[in-house]
């Protein structure tokens, strides 16, 4: 064997040998590439979000803060289903007999639409508008609605009261008084029921024939309603 050929042995060697490590090279680059992809796996996984922060079911429907307001279904009552919006939302008394002779349907429920200031965190005074349910059939309310009713305009008699909760097993309504504020609307010369001197029922005065005076008597209604609901209610919308 010549020189030459010698060469060519020991350069094809030298090929064989470094094709071998090259190739154990790249086996070990695969298997680590692989490990290292294995270990990242958990951290791609995707990380549950905590229960604070996750959306609810689409059917799920958070519960209203709308406050109630019962009125008596009586059609003796100064207060109707026919003149409640005038009464607590414009602050001015027309009479349930100028209503029908109007022509205006008596509705199942009103829905007044309150306006008031409200003082903002750096001190500014806003006007807002908050939205109060009345209705005079309260036993048409589910269980759940009771904790939003805030108001009752009392009409004298206890069987306005009879299927309510908390009355007392002698149909005494005295501790659905301690529940929600009460009120009870009459003409300043009429005598006061002797069922409202006894209970704990805020009297609200009209005049016959002096409207200018009807703007403080509903004003008075709603700043003894606000400190109630401030104090009671503080988780409704007022």
């Amino acid at each position: 064997m010549n020189r030459f050929t010698e060469l060519i042995v020991d350069t094809r060697r030298c090929w064989q040998k470094l094709s071998g490590k090259l190739i154990g090279l790249n086996r070990c680059l695969l298997q680590e590439g692989a490990s290292a992809r294995k270990a990242q796996t958990p951290a791609l996984q995707p990380v549950p979000r905590p229960v604070s922060q996750a959306r609810p079911p689409p059917n799920q429907k958070k519960g209203s803060r709308t406050p109630i307001i019962i009125i008596p279904a009586a059609t003796t009552s100064l207060i109707t289903m026919l003149n409640a919006k005038e009464l607590l939302q414009d602050l001015k008394f027309v009479t349930p007999e100028e209503k029908k002779k109007q022509g205006l349907q008596r509705d199942n429920e009103v829905l007044l639409q309150r306006r008031k200031d409200q003082v903002q965190p750096g001190g500014a005074t806003l006007s807002v508008t908050v939205p109060y349910r009345v209705i005079d059939q309260p036993l048409k309310l589910a269980p759940h609605d009771w904790d939003r009713v805030v108001a009752v305009f009392v009409q004298g008699p206890a069987w306005q009261f009879k299927g309510w909760p908390w009355l007392l097993p002698d149909g005494s309504p005295v501790d659905i008084f301690a529940k929600l504020r009460a009120f009870h609307l009459k003409y300043d010369e009429a005598k006061t029921d002797p069922n409202v001197q006894k209970w704990d029922v805020t009297v609200l005065e009209l005049s016959h024939h002096r409207r200018h005076l009807d703007r403080p008597v509903f004003l008075r209604f709603w700043e003894t309603l606000d400190r109630y609901l401030v104090k009671h209610k503080a988780h409704l919308r007022f």
